[in-house]
C-alpha cells in the first residue's frame, strides 16, 4: 500500500480550498441522490424502456461491488498518516473498489450503450475517470479501487446489454434471476448493512418493474411537459418520504435497511406510476 499511499499523497499535494470544493462537487456524480434524480426523470418523463434498463445495471452493479467489498475486504487510507481525508461520510465500509467510481461508470456506460452515441461514450469515459480522481483527492479510496470500480462499471453494462436485448420482454424475471443469483452470498456478507441495501434495491427493482409491467404500463410519449414535471416533482417527493420516513421509524440494523431499499425502487417503479396513471398526469 506504500505505493499506492505515495501517489494520494501526490495528488492531495496540490490541494487548496478551490480544489476541495470541486472535487466534493465532482465526487456527488457517484452518488445515489444524484443518480436516482437522472434515473427516475428518464423512467417517468423520457423513455421508460431505458429506465428500466439503466435501473438494472445499477441495481445489479451495486449489488456486485457490495459483494465485492466484503469478499477483499480491504481497508480505507482514511487514517493513514499523511493522507487527509474529507467527505468521510461517503466512505463507510471496505474500500475495493470504488462504489462511486463504479456508480458513475455504471450510469454513463449503461445511457452510452442504449443510445450509442459518441458524446455519450466520451462522458461515460471521462466524469466518472473524474469521479475516481475525486475519491483519490479526497482521500477515501486506494488508486487500485478507482480502477476496480471503473472497471467494472463500464464491463458489467456491455455484458448485459446482450442479455437485456434478448429478454427485455421478460424483464422482471430477469430482474428476479440476477438478484437471486447473490443469495448464496448471504453466507459471505453476513450482516453487511451495504450487501442488504444493495441486495433490498435490486429484489425492489425486480418487484417494481413485475407490478408495472403487470398491472400498470404507463405511458409517456402523450404526456405533456406540464404534467411531465409533475410527475418528477412529486416523484421526488414521494421518494424522499418514504426513505426519510422509513429512516425515522424504522430501528438501525442490516434487515431493516434491507426493507427500506427495497422499498424506495417500489415506489419509484411501481406506486407512483400507478397514482400518476389513475390522476392522468
Amino acid at each position: 500500500m506504500e505505493f499506492q499511499a505515495e501517489i494520494i499523497k501526490a495528488i492531495q499535494s496540490v490541494a487548496s480550498p478551490a480544489l476541495d470544493f470541486i472535487f466534493e462537487a465532482i465526487t456527488m456524480l457517484g452518488e445515489d441522490f444524484f443518480i436516482i434524480f437522472v434515473a427516475t426523470f428518464i423512467y417517468w418523463c423520457f423513455n421508460k424502456e431505458m429506465g428500466y434498463w439503466i435501473c438494472w445495471c445499477l441495481s445489479l452493479g451495486n449489488l456486485l461491488v457490495s459483494t465485492v467489498k466484503v469478499i477483499f475486504k480491504v481497508d480505507r487510507p482514511i487514517g493513514t498518516e499523511g493522507i487527509r481525508t474529507l467527505r468521510e461520510h461517503t466512505a463507510p465500509g471496505y474500500s475495493f473498489p470504488s462504489g462511486h467510481t463504479h456508480a458513475s461508470a455504471n450510469f454513463f456506460t449503461s445511457i452510452a450503450r442504449a443510445v450509442n452515441r459518441r458524446r455519450f461514450w466520451i462522458l461515460a469515459a471521462v466524469v466518472p475517470a473524474f469521479v475516481g480522481l475525486s475519491r483519490l483527492y479526497l482521500g477515501v479510496h486506494w488508486p487500485m479501487d478507482v480502477i476496480g470500480g471503473y472497471a467494472i462499471g463500464i464491463a458489467l453494462p456491455l455484458v448485459l446489454w446482450l442479455l437485456y436485448r434478448k429478454y427485455a420482454r421478460k424483464k422482471a424475471l430477469m430482474f428476479f434471476i440476477s438478484t437471486l443469483v447473490f443469495v448464496p452470498f448471504f453466507f459471505v456478507c453476513g450482516d453487511d448493512t451495504s450487501f442488504w441495501k444493495s441486495f433490498g434495491f435490486s429484489l425492489g427493482v425486480a418487484i417494481g418493474a413485475f407490478i408495472e409491467t403487470k398491472f400498470i404500463n404507463f405511458e409517456i410519449d402523450e404526456v405533456p411537459a406540464k404534467k411531465k414535471a409533475l410527475r418528477y416533482i412529486g416523484g421526488i417527493l414521494l421518494i424522499l418520504a418514504v426513505y426519510l420516513g422509513m429512516k425515522a421509524v424504522l430501528p438501525t440494523g442490516p434487515i431493516y435497511s434491507f426493507i427500506r431499499y427495497l422499498c424506495i425502487p417500489v415506489a419509484a417503479t411501481a406506486l407512483w406510476p400507478a397514482i400518476f396513471k389513475k390522476y392522468k398526469f
